[in-house]
């Protein structure tokens, strides 16, 4: 997962106009907490890990695809297991970078809505962020 993970943030940030390095979680101390404190879920198929998602509470706070494996509908079928998971819970938080429109897109088709925009700095640069919420 952790390799997925640092092939996928190229992906994730790839419309922002700063170059970034990309790391692996288990490089990432403080991002490595926040994923070890999560409920995680894998999709492999034919012995190949594909993506994984997970969640804290009512917050998705991870969903990462293999970029060889882009087009599969990975991250929507593992988005649809994890709101199946989450069906007891009122409302669903999630927040990405504002320029992934693709991810963006994935969300609005399953009902997600913009709630907010937040700024955040990564590595140095100030990046727009979006949060989403979906009423159950």
């Amino acid at each position: 997962m952790s390799e997925i993970y640092r092939r996928a943030r190229p992906y994730e940030l790839g419309f922002e106009t700063s170059q970034f390095e990309f790391y692996s979680l288990l490089d990432e101390p403080d991002n490595l907490k926040r994923f070890l404190q999560s409920t995680v879920f894998v999709l492999e198929e034919e012995g190949e890990l594909k993506g994984f998602g997970g969640y804290v509470h009512d917050y998705i706070a991870w969903l990462y695809v293999d970029p060889k494996v882009h087009r599969q509908k990975v991250g929507l079928r593992l988005l649809k297991y994890m709101l199946e998971k989450l069906k007891h819970k009122k409302q669903l938080r999630i927040s990405i970078v504002k320029s992934n429109l693709a991810a963006r897109a994935c969300y609005e088709a399953l009902g997600f809505h913009e709630q907010a925009t937040f700024s955040f700095n990564f590595q140095g640069q100030m990046l727009e962020g979006l949060r989403m919420t979906r009423e159950l």
